[in-house]
């Protein structure tokens, strides 16, 4: 018999499958927006173009966002391009980054947006929003943030290189198995993380494997999505992933690909169901030790030093961590934040 549960559905309109991109131009009109400015990086400016050229009178211009620069400044750009051709909507197509601006321009300017997603972060599927760093960071939640539609369209991830999908991958994969023993969780989110687990899982090796392999990235595509659509309150591995990667510069997916193994180790003895789930659809014997062999097998650094930090740093890393809130379900003392942190420096598989 299935237990009383709440499940709150996010408002976005999902489009999955080959082809998706087409979709564009009815979208805009479903949505009753005249003039889109396309915003993304230069990896999807190609896609950009593409789809100016399927709706030239429904895209305002193309703004391709500077790989580099504060944030707030191209945030003001981004926004005076948009007023300067009357757009009335973003159409966003990329990753975590491009996203990212998208929503905060949402936030601040009050654009909407359709998100075309080149990558497996989630970030389209998130509420929240930020920008900028220490005390110049401004960040709220709200739905209003989120696209109004989001296109998955595999093919679109073809060309995304072996170890940036894996990371990505990854990063997915932390969404999921954090989200199986969040204080929020209910049977539908149950079952759309342990799927999402074992679809990323078993997709990400052959993803790896064989970029071109387009049913391995239909489904790791598939499986980055079920892991986004529903976001537990952040664990121990959210809570260290994020704020150690910020505070030394380290690259977001692969910090979470890191700590991942680290922190489900962690938590092993406190969320046993979390850990039967993981470890089924792994088709493991134990979680924790079957992420960490999973990121062997993609070819992930398997330590914080692989990704540049100092081992000096550790006890900094402490400090920023420990100074937190999170939930998580065993609690969290300094010392263990600092194993935690020390056991994903060196990256050698996690012992609890």
């Amino acid at each position: 018999m299935t237990d009383p549960f709440v499940y709150q559905s996010q408002a976005v309109r999902i489009l999955f499958g080959r082809g998706a991109l087409q979709s564009v131009p009815d979208e805009l009109t479903l949505h009753q927006r005249l003039r889109a400015l396309i915003l993304c990086t230069t990896s999807s400016r190609a896609t950009a173009e593409r789809v100016r050229s399927q709706a030239p009178d429904r895209i305002a211009d193309i703004h391709q966002l500077p790989k580099s620069g504060d944030a707030r400044e191209r945030l003001a750009k981004l926004v005076e391009h948009a007023r300067q051709k009357n757009a009335d909507s973003i159409l966003v197509i990329g990753g975590g980054s491009p996203i990212g601006f998208a929503k905060t321009v949402a936030a601040t300017a009050g654009l909407r947006s359709i998100a075309v997603v080149t990558t497996y972060s989630g970030s389209e599927m998130a509420s929240s929003w930020s920008i900028g760093a220490g005390k110049d960071r401004m960040a709220g939640d709200h739905d209003n943030c989120l696209p109004l539609s989001a296109i998955y369209d595999p093919d679109l991830t073809l060309s995304l290189p072996p170890r940036t999908s894996a990371a990505s991958g990854m990063n997915a994969m932390a969404h999921a198995v954090e989200t199986l023993y969040g204080p929020d969780r209910n049977p539908v989110v149950e079952a759309m993380a342990s799927t999402a687990v074992a679809q990323l899982g078993s997709a990400l090796p052959r993803v790896v494997e064989r970029p071109d392999d387009i049913e391995a990235r239909t489904s790791a595509l598939y499986g980055a999505w079920l892991a986004a659509a529903f976001r537990a309150q952040a664990g121990v591995e959210h809570a260290l992933a994020q704020r150690v990667r910020q505070a030394f510069g380290l690259d977001h997916s692969h910090c979470h690909a890191i700590f991942t193994p680290y922190a489900i180790a962690f938590n092993a003895k406190a969320a046993p169901r979390a850990m039967e789930l993981i470890a089924h659809a792994l088709g493991v014997k134990d979680a924790g030790r079957g992420l960490y062999d999973l990121n062997v097998r993609l070819k992930l650094p398997t330590g914080l030093k692989g990704l540049g930090m100092q081992e000096a740093d550790i006890p900094k890393a402490v400090d920023i961590v420990a100074a937190g809130k999170f939930v998580n379900p065993r609690p969290v003392t300094r010392d263990d934040i600092a194993n935690l942190i020390t056991q994903a420096f060196h990256g050698e598989a996690p012992k609890f």
